[in-house]
């Protein structure tokens, strides 16, 4: 086994002149933090997924540090942090249009990331800051270590590697330069321990698979094999933020071909109704759109996995005339949707958003005939993702492609006008209100 063997290795370091990575890729934002850390006394290193994409010649989609400062001396270095976490005490650094995630180096088996952290951060942001002050939680699952300690608790060898900011040196404790060099994607240490302390890294490690292009390791690959139904454990909240984020990607479409053949899809969201052949139909749509940097809200990925089943029940709720019986229809999506959006942890609000955008199709099958009923549907807030559904189910096949484009041309024009008017109104002068004057008792 490799756990050993990685234990016992000295640490490979890459001076400046033998790596790729350049100071000009990392985010501003990143580099400011790194370095008043390291004037600060304390080592600073950039870590993670980051570092793995910057020697791939690839763009990360964030950059997290590491250091062995402890989180109130972080945030007493910045005022515009938060520390976030009640197990894992962790720093959020603000700056505008980015947030910068800073970790104490730890002994501990890496916590789980969880968007439960962003909710904790949210309360946190209203307290004042005594929070600085705070004393760290004394618990036995929070230990703060060396750099080698924190390297050796991540998940897959290729995500622990450091760059550190005092000489711009590559620093590998687990043999991360050799698998990224051979293209492999392998677990550090015991693959079924690693798995067991966290079974969202089998989904993840067929996602980098697919996204990277890496091969998984034998060893690494017949543990997930042995211990698919683990996945059954993690917290629906952690599964959702994994599905989002495939969905971001831009290789949605092999990424759920993956979790599917290793039958992780399926136990980890029973309650989808997804049909194999469209539901690789839909994810192939979104990847393009994304691919051109389009956008989605939450609600509109959601509900792009339904676009399917809405149609065939859309057909199902519409008569002889093509009138719909809108009781039926909407019935029919609460039994879809609701079970799904239960299992899942989704928001009201998410659900809701979901639901009228769907809804809303069924207003939108034929080219408008009115500008006030396009403006009065544009106006709505459900509207943003009614108008992604309709542009993927017109890529699908689902409504013809010239109701869609009369249908943009439509919506262009009342919003235009409806800003116009708008900025008109705003820009007169009102009539100062004359005051009655009052009457004498």
């Amino acid at each position: 086994m490799s756990m050993p063997a990685i234990e016992s290795m000295e640490p490979r370091v890459l001076s400046r002149p033998e790596h790729v990575l350049s100071r000009g890729n990392v985010s501003t934002q990143a580099l400011k933090v790194l370095y008043r850390l390291h004037r600060s006394g304390y080592t600073a290193y950039l870590v993670g997924g980051s570092v793995r994409d910057l020697l791939l010649g690839r763009s990360p989609k964030d950059f997290d540090i590491a250091t062995n400062a402890r989180p109130q001396e972080i945030r007493r270095l910045f005022r515009n942090s938060r520390i976030i976490g009640r197990r894992f005490r962790l720093v959020h650094v603000f700056f505008r249009g980015e947030i910068v995630e800073v970790a104490t180096f730890r002994a501990s088996p890496e916590p789980p990331e969880s968007p439960d952290d962003w909710e904790e951060a949210a309360e946190e942001a209203a307290e004042d800051d005594a929070t600085t002050d705070r004393p760290p939680p004394q618990t036995d699952d929070v230990i703060f270590g060396s750099p080698a300690e924190d390297a050796l608790r991540r998940d897959f060898t290729v995500n622990a590697l450091f760059y550190n900011i005092a000489d711009y040196s590559v620093i590998d404790h687990v043999g991360g330069i050799d698998d990224l060099e051979k293209r492999v994607i392998r677990t550090i240490g015991d693959p079924d321990q690693r798995f067991a302390e966290d079974p969202v890294r089998m989904m993840r490690a067929l996602e980098y698979s697919v996204r990277l292009g890496f091969d998984i390791d034998s060893e690494t690959v017949d543990a997930i094999a042995r211990n698919t139904s683990l996945i059954t454990e993690a917290s629906a909240p952690r599964l959702t933020y994994e599905l989002l984020e495939s969905l971001r990607s831009g290789n949605a479409a092999g990424i759920h071909e993956a979790w599917r053949k290793a039958g992780l899809f399926s136990h980890a969201f029973p309650d989808l109704p997804i049909d194999t052949d469209e539901s690789v139909r839909v994810l192939k749509a979104i990847d393009v759109q994304v691919s051109v940097e389009k956008l989605f809200p939450d609600p509109s990925l959601f509900g792009a996995f339904f676009l399917p089943r809405f149609f065939t029940v859309l057909a199902e709720a519409t008569g002889d005339k093509g009138r719909v019986d809108n009781v039926a229809l909407l019935e029919r999506m609460r039994e879809c949707l609701e079970p799904a959006a239960a299992s899942m942890h989704l928001s009201n609000q998410t659900l809701h958003l979901m639901h009228q955008g769907l809804f809303t199709l069924t207003k939108m099958r034929r080219p408008p005939s009115r500008g006030r009923q396009v403006l009065k549907l544009a106006r709505q807030g459900y509207f943003p993702v009614a108008w992604d559904l309709h542009g993927l189910a017109a890529t699908l096949g689902y409504l013809p492609r010239d109701v869609h484009r009369a249908w943009a041309s439509a919506v262009s024009k009342v919003q235009t006008k409806d800003r116009d008017a708008r900025s008109e109104d705003s820009g007169k002068r009102r009539r100062p209100r004359r005051r009655r004057p009052r009457r004498r008792r």
